[in-house]
Formats: C-alpha cells, sequence, structure tokens
C-alpha cells in the first residue's frame, strides 16, 4: 500500500487521459454492459501484478428516492460476505462493490447524530424536505439531483478511509484539465474531498462491521447550495435555542460544486474503479441498474422492511442519544430546559408557568411539537414549540 503522502501526490497528478464509452444502448433491469479502454501517459511503476485485484460488482440506481437507496444500499452491505480478505497468490478474489445513486431532495443525518442540533427543523418541514437517519455515521449531508452519491464495500481489512477518495481525485483531474477548468481535487486531513480553494465538494462516512466496511460519500456536482444553508443552518445559532447533548456534531466548511453532469461523474467513477482493481483484460464491464420494478421478491421484502424503519419517527428522531433542548427569552436566559432520551421527555425544568404547572402531564410526552404543546396553555408557547420541535 502507498504511503499517504504518496496516494495524495498521484491524486493530484493529471497527465494521463482517460477514455470511456457505452458499448450498447442495452436498458435490461438486470444488467447493461460497458466497455473501457485506457491510455496511460505517465511512467508510474504499479502494474497489474502488484495491484490489488477484486471480484468488482457495481449498481446504479434509478430510483431518486432516499429511502429506497438508502434501504438498497444497507440491504448490498448485509449481502456483503464478511471475513473476507486480499491475498496477492489467492486463486478467490475478494469482493468489492461500487453503488452509485442520486436522491430527490433529502437531508441526511448520521447514526449518531441529534436532528434538532443538525437541521432546521421548521425549513425542513416548510419547503417538505425529508429527514432521514442513515445507518452509517458521520456528518449531516444535503441531497439534491445535482448530486451523486458512492459508496464502495470491501473487506474489513483492505479498508482505507482515504484509499476511494483518493481514486476519485486521481480519475477526476484529468477531466477538468481536458476541459480547460482549473479545478484541482485532493483529499484533506479530515478525509473529505475539497478543490484548490478548500471548499469541500464531497464528505464521507463509514461503516466498518464484522469483517466487512463501506465508505460513501456526496459528490456535489450542480447541487442547490442555498438549499443546504437554508436547511442545515439551525436557529441554535440565534441565541433563541440551545442543544446540549453528546451526539456527533457536523463540522462546518465552506462547500461548492465541481459543474460537471451527473453521466459525467458516474462514467469516471465506473472507468477508474475498473482500472483500479480489475486486470482490464475483460472489455466487457457489466452493471447492474436497479429501482424499484426491478428488484426481486427477496430484496423487495428487506428492503421494504428497511424503508419502513428509515420513515418511522421513531428511527429518525427517537434515535436520538440523550440531550437537553433550551429555549431562550430577551437576554438568553432559559425559559425551559427539555431533557429527552429516546425520544421521550424525561425532566424539564422552567421558569414559565405556562410549563411548571403543567410538568407532570408533559414529563413522558413523546418529544413532538404538537405532543408537547398539547399539554401546555398558551397560544405563543403553542406555536413556538410546533416549530422548532
Amino acid at each position: 500500500m502507498k504511503s499517504l503522502e504518496a496516494r495524495r501526490a498521484l491524486a493530484s497528478f493529471t497527465d494521463f487521459r482517460l477514455s470511456a464509452f457505452r458499448r450498447n444502448n442495452n436498458t435490461d433491469t438486470t444488467a447493461s454492459p460497458f466497455s473501457f479502454s485506457f491510455r496511460l501517459q505517465s511512467n508510474s511503476s504499479t502494474t497489474s501484478k502488484r495491484k490489488k485485484l477484486y471480484d468488482m460488482e457495481v449498481y446504479i440506481s434509478r430510483s431518486r428516492s432516499p429511502y429506497f437507496n438508502l434501504s438498497y444500499e444497507d440491504y448490498l452491505f448485509k449481502k456483503f460476505p464478511a471475513c473476507t480478505s486480499y491475498s496477492a497468490s489467492s486463486t478467490q478474489l475478494s469482493k468489492k462493490v461500487l453503488f452509485l445513486y442520486t436522491n430527490y431532495r433529502s437531508v441526511i443525518i448520521g447514526r449518531n447524530q441529534n436532528p434538532w442540533r443538525e437541521t432546521n427543523v421548521q425549513s425542513l418541514r416548510r419547503h417538505k424536505v425529508p429527514l432521514i437517519r442513515r445507518k452509517s455515521g458521520g456528518g449531516t449531508v444535503f441531497h439534491d439531483e445535482g448530486n451523486v452519491n458512492y459508496s464502495v464495500m470491501m473487506p474489513g481489512n483492505s479498508f482505507d478511509r482515504d484509499e476511494h477518495a483518493l481514486l476519485l481525485c486521481t480519475a477526476l483531474n484529468p477531466v477538468f484539465k481536458q476541459r480547460g477548468e482549473e479545478t484541482v481535487l485532493s483529499v484533506n486531513e479530515r478525509h473529505d474531498i475539497v478543490d484548490q480553494n478548500a471548499r469541500k465538494v464531497s464528505g464521507s462516512a463509514y461503516k466498518l462491521q464484522r469483517g466487512k466496511a463501506y465508505h460513501h460519500g456526496t459528490m456535489l456536482l450542480n447541487s442547490r447550495l442555498e438549499m443546504l444553508s437554508k436547511l442545515l443552518h439551525h436557529s441554535v445559532d440565534s441565541g433563541i435555542e440551545v442543544v446540549e447533548g453528546p451526539g456527533v456534531q457536523s463540522v462546518r466548511s465552506p462547500v461548492s460544486n465541481i459543474g460537471i453532469s451527473n453521466e459525467l461523474f458516474v462514467n469516471t467513477a465506473i472507468d477508474a474503479f475498473k482500472r483500479e482493481y480489475t486486470t482490464g483484460s475483460d472489455n466487457v464491464f457489466k452493471v447492474r441498474y436497479v429501482d424499484e420494478d426491478s428488484i426481486t421478491k427477496e430484496e423487495e421484502q428487506e428492503i421494504n422492511k428497511s424503508i419502513d424503519e428509515l420513515q418511522s419517527w421513531e428511527w429518525t428522531f427517537g434515535s436520538t442519544p440523550k440531550f437537553v433542548h433550551r429555549f431562550l427569552v430577551g437576554d438568553s436566559t432559559p425559559a425551559v430546559s427539555f431533557t429527552v432520551k429516546e425520544g421521550t421527555i424525561l425532566d424539564l425544568e422552567s421558569n414559565v408557568q405556562e410549563f411548571t404547572e403543567h410538568k407532570d402531564s408533559i414529563i413522558g410526552t413523546p418529544y413532538r411539537g404538537a405532543d408537547v404543546a398539547s399539554r401546555i396553555d398558551s397560544e405563543r408557547w403553542k406555536q413556538r414549540l410546533i416549530g422548532a420541535i
């Protein structure tokens, strides 16, 4: 394995060309073949004998549903063989899966995050944007049809936080150069893909479980970044609310689009994975297209179960680690503080009569705006709670 410094240098190397073309226009829902040719113009010492070879499977989703795509990703990971490893002398290749998908507008939070801290819940409702808690860790991301999500599954002992991000940088930088653009991508110390101005174009999240792992990211291509700001910048920043608790907090960074089409990114990514992880001796590279209408009965049963979970309030909000939500008034004096665990109010502290006189009925209430508001009489506080919770 190359050192991190060497792989970072390779990611910025642009003196080679890629060509990828579709062999036919087959739209069969099971598989569509691609053919790739490669021309390298470098003195790299990497050869097919030295690189790690994998049994590659590539899936592209035609669905735009974040519930379907996140559930299918989870399904692929569950079916991925555990405790596999790469061995240069083995005749049995290890497996690697690449899954590519685009979602309609949605906000996705990490497994251990707090939605009341990470998002503007009121804005999400106003714009009718679904909030979904994924099964992996990491921070909160905004999805729309201007970005492509990639997920790479691999044996646990070959997991590397930077490997696939660096591979995408190495593949995309020549594309920008050929188009006469100044964009140069690299991987920073937080394992994010950034442009030459240190603006993030793709974050990363990971999951490691019983001998297998996956890395996924969201590549910003032509996304509506103004919506990202509206949906993710919560009112806690304005000094009227405070959320305290142990959940993982997103690290805010300036972001940017890289300005290429979804199709070009998908083709470039597939091209790069074929070149890096296969011998290249087989000129036909098959990709399976999936959506709600093309999956098997077995897949449908598992995926529908996962979709039901992702759509439930119990998973999205009720899975939040224990936290305290404080509402402030005037000179930032706490008016009421709710202690919440597993989506239920455990305790409250308040100097406002509307809450103190109904404390016993509020404790034990699900932490939903309408449910909490139904326990008090003040219309002003009812509207505030409904908007913020």
